[in-house]
């Protein structure tokens, strides 16, 4: 009885998919962990590790399951379990009247393991049943057996895999293989912070990026995910109390309600709805809004309070955020897919549930062979429907989208993450050889590793030769790992790698700009700022990936940092590519035996044009949009230079003359000749003169903009990462140096950085604040060796700011 109702269900039998993948996203430090915390009922330490790519118990991702039926942790196990024996409770109950097909037939009802199986069920079951007898019996039988099998339309018993991801900056590159479209996200945000505010770390320690353009970073993430299920595209829009969303949702949740200062509650009501309706006000005109979903909450995690109040304020607010999970998922038309209810029993499978150990990798060949071997494979059924499934409930990792890759998944997700920690988090590995080229400073400094130093990182795993190659693979179609066409000194079998996300240290002027050098004008390349408003270091890394790509770009001449890079892109002439906030900043150096000679270098532009580097990168960064955000394959770039009068981007396709002699600005109306930014990137723009003055510029200077130091124009030199630094350490800058502006001043004057004019327009402020104030308006706009001669100053007046300054290092 017992085994024909369980064959059956395993046959025809189906449910409700009740899992969901629930990641929980946001900036560092903000409490994510600790809200997971509180949600699973765990204690909240006092000193909470950071979430993390790492060995240890601070993964890249912390899978929890979680019951929101009954707001308790529970094991995936159990759920499984629940869901095969409701499927053969109901099937127990009807007529089995259909003939049984030759799959079913097939089945060896001595197999051990099947005979194991279904003892479990029974057991299970009995006592099932006699605890439920009542309900049981009170349940309308159908006289389809194939209705019976299905539940209703609403969800019963949800529950809830839970994905924590550290937010450091190296480790976003690393989270696209395990993001899924078929998910709830909840992006957690302080409350008490305001949204321009530097992001917080811990040790008191300031980011150089804002909580807003953080949660930017994981908003526009989100929104490029293409929702994609069962080999179709589903709907993305779902509709939440008569509210229209796009999916995926993204719920907004604030943390650090304890420090919100206020007199009352109504007071503290009030300010908690001040910082959603900040969010409405900064996020509302984006096309990722749609995907927000705002829960109003403020979760008091901290571990010093203890009261009953407290800990029934978290009851309450877990509470209501489940029903809110609850309430999105039902709606999920992922969620409303019929699953075969022998899929449950091939997560059980990959678990190692059954008696086999499963390999970390497998190919799809071997999943066949063992769900063959399990019996539970269906004729006619596409195994790449349900390996998509498993992906999307976080059991596998599955590339369907690499023709290579897709041979193969992953089963062991935790294995895969401590093998992307061994190359990520590579501080805590040591090299075995003596004089080593790859010790980690080298590392951090350079982005390379040598294939010797991987297969010494991987000895643990012990990696076959194909899954080694597998991983490889993997990392590099996500742009985690990028192949050089350079070996290693001495060891020619050593092929070199670089790995963009672990660079930690900043350009140093001299390293870009040789001495004898011509320098083009900047030129930006951004996406419509509705759609894709801040360019995320994920982008960054994916497009200096897609460059490694080029063999022509990729030699020894590359040179990397953490926010730009440069390429030998042909003998003479290097690409300069820099991340700013909003767009890609491109430059071109040029190096030439008869530098001096205009007549040669304005033939050796004119030629060098061909290459059209700007058109690469566009067409670079419309790949890797097409690829990891398909939704904004279709995004509008645009390519701009700065208006040198007031320093507003003007986009080529609108602000350039029909003829292409001129631009125009629509910010201040200011006309100009297109060769002083364009001779260097335009066939149609000829080389009219080559400035060798950095100073230089398209128009006189009126008198008025004499007075103000030049600070309203743009000139090449300085790299955009430098102003940058320069404009997220004002503060600090200022701090640090108002007991000192008139040594700095001198020695900046002394070495040609700044004009005498300059340097007695800053000394006669008023105060202190503002002589170096000033003195930072005007740096930006001093040509290239500005930034490394303010940190030559800084040496003997303030050596912490200077060495903070010189290596510009992020802690992320």
């Amino acid at each position: 009885k017992y085994f024909r109702a369980y064959i059956y269900a395993l046959e025809e039998g189906g449910c409700k998919n009740n899992i969901i993948r629930i990641m929980m996203i946001g900036p560092e430090f903000v409490g994510k962990t600790t809200l997971l915390k509180i949600l699973t009922k765990q204690s909240l330490p006092r000193n909470e590790m950071p979430t993390q790519v790492a060995t240890g118990n601070y993964p890249l991702v912390e899978l929890i399951s979680f019951d929101i039926t009954e707001v308790a942790q529970t094991g995936l196990g159990v759920i499984v379990n629940d869901n095969i024996e409701k499927v053969v409770l109901r099937t127990d109950s009807i007529p089995i009247t259909k003939k049984i097909s030759s799959n079913k037939q097939s089945r060896n009802i001595f197999d051990a393991s099947l005979l194991k199986r279904v003892g479990e069920v029974r057991d299970n079951l009995d006592r099932r049943k006699k605890g439920n007898t009542k309900s049981i019996n009170n349940k309308e039988k159908s006289s389809s057996a194939d209705s019976e099998l299905k539940m209703s339309s609403k969800i019963h018993n949800l529950h809830a895999v839970f994905w924590d991801f550290g937010d450091q900056t190296e480790y976003h590159v690393t989270h696209q293989p395990f993001m899924s479209c078929n998910s709830i996200y909840v992006l957690v945000f302080n409350i008490v912070e305001q949204l321009d505010d530097a992001i917080q770390r811990r040790n008191n320690l300031k980011s150089d990026m804002t909580y807003l353009g953080r949660m930017q970073e994981w908003l526009v993430s989100v929104h490029g995910c293409q929702q994609h299920y069962g080999g179709k595209t589903t709907n993305k829009e779902i509709t939440i109390d008569g509210k229209n969303y796009e999916l995926p949702i993204v719920i907004m949740v604030g943390s650090h309600a304890d420090q919100i200062e206020a007199n009352d509650e109504e007071e503290k009501d009030r300010k908690i709805a001040q910082a959603y309706n900040n969010i409405t006000y900064q996020f509302g005109d984006r096309a990722f809004s749609k995907h927000i979903y705002l829960s109003h909450l403020a979760m008091n995690g901290n571990p010093s309070d203890d009261s009953e109040a407290t800990k029934q304020l978290r009851h309450e607010t877990c509470k209501q955020l489940c029903q809110m999970f609850a309430k999105i998922a039902q709606e999920l038309p992922f969620m409303n897919e019929t699953i075969p209810v022998r899929w449950y029993e091939i997560i059980e499978m990959f678990r190692g549930k059954k008696d086999d150990m499963i390999k970390p990798i497998l190919t799809k060949a071997e999943v066949k062979d063992l769900i063959d071997k399990y019996q539970l494979s269906k004729e006619g059924e596409n195994l790449d429907d349900l390996l998509l499934y498993l992906h999307s409930v976080g059991q596998i990792v599955y590339c369907d989208k690499d023709e290579k890759l897709s041979n193969m998944i992953v089963s062991n997700i935790d294995w895969l993450i401590k093998v992307f920690c061994s190359l990520i988090k590579i501080s805590e590995l040591k090299s075995y050889y003596d004089g080593d080229w790859v010790a980690y400073d080298q590392i951090r400094s350079t982005g390379r590793i040598s294939d010797r130093y991987i297969r010494q990182a991987w000895n643990e795993f012990n990696l076959s030769e194909n899954e080694r190659n597998y991983v490889l693979a993997l990392m590099s179609h996500y742009d985690i790992l990028c192949p050089t066409t350079e070996v290693m000194r001495n060891y020619r079998s050593n092929r070199i790698y670089l790995i963009p996300c672990i660079l930690a240290a900043q350009p140093k002027m001299d390293n870009f700009y040789p001495r004898d050098c011509v320098k083009s004008q900047n030129i930006y390349i951004a996406f419509d700022e509705q759609e894709l408003p801040y360019i995320s270091s994920n982008i960054y890394y994916c497009l200096i990936g897609r460059c490694l790509k080029n063999p022509k770009w990729n030699n020894r001449e590359v040179q990397l940092y953490q926010s730009c890079a440069m390429f030998k892109i042909n003998p003479g002439i290097s690409l300069i590519v820099d991340k700013l906030p909003s767009s890609i900043g491109l430059q071109l150096v040029y190096r030439h035996p008869n530098l001096q000679c205009k007549s040669d270098m304005e033939k050796f532009i004119e030629s060098a044009k061909e290459i059209d580097s700007k058109s690469l990168i566009q067409s670079y960064l419309r790949a890797l949009i097409g690829k990891w955000m398909p939704y904004l394959k279709d995004i509008k770039i645009t390519v701009s230079v700065k208006c040198p009068r007031c320093g507003e981007l003007v986009d080529l396709e609108n602000g350039l003359s029909i003829d292409k002699s001129f631009l125009d600005c629509n910010n201040c109306s200011q006309i100009w000749p297109s060769w002083y930014q364009l001779q260097y990137w335009l066939k149609d723009v000829p080389v009219k003169n080559i400035s060798y003055d950095s100073e230089d510029h398209p128009f006189p200077i009126s008198a008025d903009e004499s007075e103000l130091g030049k600070t309203k124009y743009e000139t090449p030199g300085m790299l955009e990462v430098h102003k940058e630094r320069l404009r997220t350490s004002y503060v600090d800058i200022i701090e640090g140096c108002r007991s000192s502006v008139t040594p700095i001043c001198n020695y900046l004057y002394s070495r040609g950085i700044i004009t005498l004019y300059q340097k007695d327009t800053i000394l006669s402020k008023p105060t202190d604040d503002d002589k170096i104030g000033k003195l930072l308006d005007i740096l930006p706009q001093c040509g290239s060796q500005a930034f490394g001669t303010l940190c030559e100053s800084l040496s003997s007046v303030n050596p912490e700011l200077a060495e903070y300054l010189r290596n510009s290092q992020s802690t992320s």
